[in-house]
């Protein structure tokens, strides 16, 4: 069983809102403003000493909406790639941490490796959602709490309901039935069931996406 522990991600507004079936980790909580993560006072800039890092680096500028970001990445104790480093960890961002999964359309990236103590990585990122979509997204510490988010979601009228969940394992088919109690009981004879989507689309999603729209 794996648990899922991801960045929240909201410090920048409170407005935004993790890991590998390989590698088999949990994320860790971040703070978009922590010196952990920003090379000193730089804000312009995000510091990595480790793939981890780089990882973490790409969803704290995710979760603040940046469309490019700069990340230098200094020798370590096992010097990496930068450029293998990279390619790596955008495709694991985007394919398998929930908010990338859902939010992101691309991640592209450029190397320089000027001569120094540091490799510096210049990122893009284009999205595949608006910020208002996951600013609105709703956070649960599990799907315990989606019967009722979703009751009031139609009472209200919403064309979708996105949910973050802290945990989630295997729990696809208690979803549906969550999802099609509430259909019968407020829009009975409403005909096709409303689609549900994953984040990542595997095993132990982190956020849950509901249409309904139909």
């Amino acid at each position: 069983m794996k648990k899922i522990l991801w960045p929240l991600l909201l410090a920048a507004a409170l407005l935004l809102s993790g890991c590998s079936p390989i590698l088999n980790r949990e994320y860790s909580v971040l703070q978009p403003h922590s010196f952990t993560y920003y090379e000193g006072n730089n804000r312009s800039v995000l510091r990595a000493e480790n793939y981890q890092d780089v990882v973490n680096d790409l969803l704290v500028l995710i979760g603040a909406g940046a469309k490019e970001g700069t990340i230098w990445l200094y020798t370590g104790e096992e010097p990496l790639d930068a450029a293998e480093t990279a390619e790596n960890a955008c495709r694991e961002v985007k394919e398998e941490t929930p908010l990338g999964a859902y939010a992101v359309d691309y991640l592209s990236y450029t190397v320089d490796d000027t001569p120094r103590n540091y490799t510096e990585i210049r990122l893009t990122v284009g999205y595949r959602r608006s910020a208002e979509q996951v600013s609105s997204m709703i956070h649960a510490t599990s799907i315990a709490a989606l019967y009722d988010l979703l009751t009031a979601a139609v009472s209200n009228g919403a064309e979708e309901l996105v949910v973050q969940v802290s945990y989630f394992d295997q729990q696809q088919k208690e979803v549906e039935d969550i999802v099609e109690r509430v259909r019968q009981e407020k829009k009975p004879g409403s005909g096709e069931k409303w689609p549900i989507y994953f984040y990542p689309d595997g095993g132990n999603a982190g956020i849950i996406e509901i249409i309904l729209k139909k």
